[in-house]
Parts: C-alpha cells; sequence; structure tokens
C-alpha cells in the first residue's frame, strides 16, 4: 500500500529547510491552557482570523477531522479535561495514532463574541468561515473528505455552513453534541424578536441566512428548527451521522424541562438509514428550569448534569472515546459506547 504523501505546502518548506540545511521544528500538540491560535507547520488557512488548531510537520493517513466548538466557546477546549480523570477528547484521538497533520479546530468566534454569546446568532458570514476552513483543511491535507464533530451552537453553525457551502460530498462523517436542532425551549420564555437575545431569535424576514433558536411554532418562523429543517439533514447523503447528547440534564436544551416537554430530543436528527447511533449519556442533577433559591446568583439553573454527572458540556469533554469510536469503526447503536465506562444508553 502506497504511504501517505506530506501535506503539498509542507513539501515545499521542508525542501527550502533541507536547501539551508535546517531541520523542521517539533511537532506541535494542542493543549487547553495554550493560545486561542495553535495552528502548526504550514497551515495557514484563509478564514481563521481567530485562531484555532492543527496542522504540522507530518501527513495525513486518516480522515482529517474538523473540530466545530458551541457558542462562547473556543477550539482550544477540545483539549479541556474530563470530570473522570480520562483523556480529553485531543489526547483521546492523538493516542489513537491521529497527528497534528488529521486533527483540526476552528474559532468561529472572536473574544468579543465569545464573552456576550446571548448576541451570537447563526448567519452566512461565520457559516461560510466554517465552510472555507474545511476547504482549507482538504487542501492542506489533500483529502477529499472530513470528518466534522461539533458541539452545541457548533452543531447547527456546521451544518448552514456545509449546506451554504454545497460541501456534503466533503463530509464522511458528521457527530452532532449537544446540539439545538429543534431549538432552545428556553427561547419560548425570551422571545422570537427580543433584542437583547438575538440567539433566541427566528429567522430574519429580510434574510433568510440570519436566524437563531427559537423553535419553529408560533409566533416564530425557523424553518431550520422544525420538520424538514436541520434534523432532516441526513436524508439522501452518504454521509454518516451520528448524536451524543445529556438528555434532560443539559442545562443548555432543558433549562426550562420542568415546564417545556420535548427538550431532551433536541439534539437528535429523525431517524434514517444513515444515522447510525444517537447516544444518551446524560446523568446527575436534572435541568429543571427556574431556580427560586438564587443561590448561584441567577434564575436559572446552570450546571444541571455537568453539576456532579453529565451535562452539557461534559457531554462534549468527557466523550472522546464514543466520538473516537463513531469516527474509526462501524459502531450503531449503543456499539458506540464501547470502552466508555460511564453512562451511555440510546
Amino acid at each position: 500500500m502506497r504511504s501517505p504523501s506530506l501535506a503539498p505546502s509542507v513539501v515545499v518548506l521542508l525542501a527550502q529547510l533541507a536547501f539551508f540545511g535546517l531541520s523542521a521544528p517539533p511537532a506541535l500538540a494542542l493543549t487547553y491552557t495554550g493560545g486561542s491560535s495553535q495552528l502548526g507547520g504550514a497551515f495557514s488557512p484563509s478564514t481563521a482570523p481567530y485562531g484555532g488548531f492543527g496542522g504540522g510537520w507530518c501527513s495525513a493517513s486518516h480522515t482529517p477531522v474538523v473540530f466545530i466548538h458551541g457558542n462562547g466557546d473556543e477550539a482550544r477546549n477540545w483539549d479541556y479535561p474530563s470530570s473522570t480523570g480520562v483523556a480529553s477528547v485531543y489526547d483521546t484521538f492523538k493516542a489513537a495514532g491521529y497527528n497534528d497533520c488529521e486533527l483540526f479546530g476552528l474559532n468561529w468566534l472572536s473574544s468579543s463574541e465569545r464573552g456576550a454569546p446571548q448576541l451570537n446568532y447563526h448567519d452566512a458570514s461565520h457559516a461560510d468561515r466554517i465552510a472555507q476552513f474545511i476547504r482549507d483543511v482538504k487542501s492542506y491535507t489533500g483529502k477529499s473528505q472530513v470528518d466534522v464533530v461539533a458541539h452545541s451552537m457548533g452543531v447547527t453553525m456546521a451544518l448552514h455552513g456545509i449546506d451554504r457551502g454545497s460541501l456534503w460530498g466533503s463530509v464522511r462523517r458528521f457527530v452532532g453534541i449537544s446540539g439545538g436542532l429543534r431549538g432552545l425551549t428556553s427561547c419560548y420564555w425570551v422571545g422570537y424578536a427580543n433584542a437583547y437575545y438575538p440567539t433566541c431569535g427566528s429567522q430574519n424576514l429580510f434574510y433568510s441566512t440570519i436566524f437563531g433558536f427559537y423553535p419553529h411554532s408560533y409566533p416564530g418562523y425557523n424553518p431550520r428548527m422544525g420538520n424538514g429543517g436541520f434534523r432532516d439533514r441526513p436524508a439522501g447523503k452518504s454521509t454518516r451521522f451520528y448524536t451524543i447528547r445529556a438528555d434532560i440534564h443539559d442545562q443548555v436544551l432543558c433549562g426550562t424541562a420542568s415546564t417545556v416537554a420535548g427538550c431532551e430530543d433536541s439534539a437528535r436528527f429523525d431517524s434514517y438509514s444513515n444515522v447510525y447511533a444517537q447516544l444518551d449519556v446524560g446523568h446527575g442533577t436534572p435541568a429543571t428550569g427556574l431556580d427560586f433559591d438564587l443561590s448561584d446568583w441567577t434564575y436559572y439553573n446552570l450546571a444541571g448534569g455537568d453539576a456532579d454527572g453529565v451535562g452539557h458540556f461534559r457531554a462534549k469533554n468527557n466523550t472522546g472515546t464514543i466520538q473516537l469510536n463513531m469516527l474509526t469503526t462501524s459502531c450503531s447503536g449503543t456499539g458506540c459506547c464501547s470502552g466508555y465506562g460511564d453512562v451511555c444508553g440510546y
């Protein structure tokens, strides 16, 4: 079998280094305590003004993985420590043999946007940034496809970007973690046109590429959050789809679980033959909506399962083994739980 070739841009730089009698610098390794930009080698994506990670003096044999963070988050936190002592997501993939030319992440939000998550919503510019990053990874690695692993708002923003870029043929597998495919029930309380919380908005009346997480129900019009929207993206595609969720322990998707039914399903795609596993890893404190004692200085329970089990964020940080199974094996259903060692059901 032919050995994998170096990324084209890396070949050029290695030749230049050899000409001057220099050696390549050591490979980079992502760390959550590092800077926002941890790009390496000759990887210089055209649309990553806020940084990210990936690239090095190496070659790609695995299908490259593109990690897309959620609202208020950033790419380096794919290396955030788990709560159980198991390896971070990034370290799990590195331990399985992935190298820095196969693992990539994009900061699709600026630092100021990360600091005000309630003001962020889906739009063309952010979606197109993700689409171009996927193209840049393909170009850098010489691979025809990537795998996408996304969390929270990154799930729906990635879907928006892949749709806009007509890139489904470039996505081999898609893993959505704690994504709001059906919108956020908490947005019923905020309203579909609240200027202080545009993340909860419905689809913009004049620009259909702008929308928030208001569920597709009267009086809000938001078709991507309804039937035929993001939940139905697997239809007619060769991409394999997977989801991981924390059920009613997810403090973001189920911030009002005590009064609104169905929030636990918001992370799930509708059933199709190419949806291979939709796993529930949530446990611990339920996200029961209003927090009347105000002990944490907020009206809402912001911890959910993440307080003592698995909620919105630990569904990402703790599940590196599941994510790896989804990308590297033919697992389906609870078979993708193999080796996880914590609550994992269907």
